[in-house]
């Protein structure tokens, strides 16, 4: 029986390949016939479907991030990423064989986890890292609205506080109909010009095409606005939107449940979702949230001195102090357009996007996914001060001040909440004494310790062959 088992996840492997194989020699043939008939090139959309892996997606493997982490990349992969890797529709043949190689070495192992599931009725174990990760964002989500969304709601229905915040919910309706005779008015505004922008810019485009006199010129347009839509489209499932830019940082040490990252300055649009500043701002506003998001949004869209669209960015970042910021890419010229201002912004916050600039800062980053409510936010807080406290990190707040924080949100509305990437940071400062955890050091450590034991194991050996030898 135990033999009919071994034999049985070669063959359900080897059946995996034989898909793949079959799956990418039949595209080559459709290219080859295509190009054949002059048709063009037909386009690979089997990337759509792989399973998320970041460091292809977002520009964190690059110099702006710590070298230190790469080092992780060239430890021997599980069995369960083997497994990922194959089922992978853009895997090539070679790397398939290599893979399915380690995998039937790695039968008996299988063997043994799909024993153990079965006996402890618990699948963990056999699941794959993106798996993983789709199980815990549902345990997260289910909690959120749980615990969050729908005793907000009712709160809300109630006029009651919220329970996970202990603060007073408003009701979206309500601040919109406070809202409407300024705020309103003043980004929609805004948004139209940015929209009106955008279409003038194509039609711009498509008379420049026309009087060019080249044919291909449309067409490469096209194309290009084409595999726009299929990266958004994948963006629906991916953890980190990919072709978006972020601020640079680096990654200077890595503990249980939170990074410590040393961010550069960088500028950003910047506006405020409170009418004065001493106002109280909660993240279950939703209705002032999306003001200010469509207010940044206008402003990179062509709502500016220059009609100029900038390029979108990610993540979203909004401060414990109730301002939403959109990271502003340089590219070339450092000089950012001005945005648009109205004459009643200095009555009310709301909706007045300023450009400025973001100082240096070292960040513990912990990460989690769902929806970003007040309630998560302070679970998330509240863990991430008991790790820090846990490892002597400092926080770098004044005694006695409250413990400021952001969040990163880096996904569109559309992405689906158990994939989402969100982050929380608070600042802290590093000594020359902290203890900097990374990859490499782990690795010379671990290095260290096995060379310490061998060289005590051989002169405990030496020590008793000496007292084995008989007295002369």
């Amino acid at each position: 029986m135990v033999g009919e088992r071994k034999r049985v996840f070669p063959a359900l492997l080897l059946s995996g390949v034989a898909v793949g194989s079959a799956f990418i020699t039949s595209h080559q043939t459709a290219n080859s016939e295509a190009t054949r008939l002059g048709v063009g090139t037909i386009p690979d959309l089997s990337a759509a479907t792989a399973p998320t892996d970041e460091s292809e997606i977002i520009g964190e493997s690059d110099d702006e991030t710590s070298s230190d982490t790469s080092s992780s990349a060239a430890s021997p992969s599980s069995w369960q990423e083997n497994i990922e890797t194959l089922l992978k529709p853009d895997t090539n043949i070679a790397e398939r064989q290599i893979v399915l190689s380690d995998l039937v070495n790695s039968s008996d192992e299988i063997q043994s986890a799909v024993e153990t599931a079965l006996r402890e009725r618990n699948i963990d174990g056999l699941l794959t890292p993106t798996q993983k990760r789709l199980q815990e964002g549902t345990k997260a989500v289910a909690r959120q609205i749980t615990s969050d969304i729908i005793p907000g709601l009712a709160a809300v229905a109630a006029g009651e506080k919220s329970p996970s915040s202990g603060r007073q919910v408003r009701n979206p309706v309500e601040v919109l109909v406070e809202d409407l005779p300024t705020v309103v008015p003043k980004i929609g505004s805004r948004v139209f010009n940015a929209l009106a922008n955008q279409a003038q810019n194509n039609i711009r485009n498509l008379q420049d095409d026309i009087q060019s006199g080249d044919p291909l010129r449309s067409i490469e347009r096209i194309q290009k606005q084409t595999e726009e839509i299929q990266k958004e489209a994948k963006n629906i499932f991916s953890e980190t939107p990919e072709g978006l830019v972020g601020p640079p940082y680096r990654v200077v040490s890595v503990a249980e449940g939170y990074e410590i990252r040393e961010y550069d300055g960088y500028t950003v649009a910047s506006t405020s979702m409170k009418k004065v500043d001493d106002e109280q701002f909660n993240m279950d506003d939703l209705a002032s949230e999306g003001e200010a998001f469509n207010a940044l949004a206008a402003y990179l869209f062509g709502a500016n001195d220059k009609s100029e669209i900038l390029d979108m960015t990610t993540p979203v970042t909004t401060t414990s102090s109730g301002q939403m910021r959109f990271y502003l890419n340089k590219s070339g010229d450092s000089n950012f357009p001005e945005p648009v201002q109205e004459n009643d912004e200095i009555f009310n916050e709301k909706g007045k996007v300023v450009v400025e600039d973001v100082p240096p800062a070292t960040l513990a980053v912990a990460r989690f996914t769902g929806f970003v409510t007040e309630g998560e936010v302070t679970r998330q807080k509240d863990a991430l001060l008991t790790c820090l406290g846990i490892d002597g990190i400092e926080i770098d707040v004044e005694h006695g001040n409250v413990v400021p924080h952001v969040i990163f949100q880096y996904n569109p509305p559309y992405t689906l909440p158990v994939l989402r990437r969100n982050e929380i940071g608070i600042p802290v400062t590093l000594t020359a004494d902290d203890d900097v955890v990374t990859a490499d050091k782990l690795s010379d450590e671990w290095a260290q310790g096995i060379a310490a034991e061998d060289g005590n194991a051989g002169a405990e050996a030496g020590e008793a062959s000496e007292e084995s030898e008989p007295a002369e």
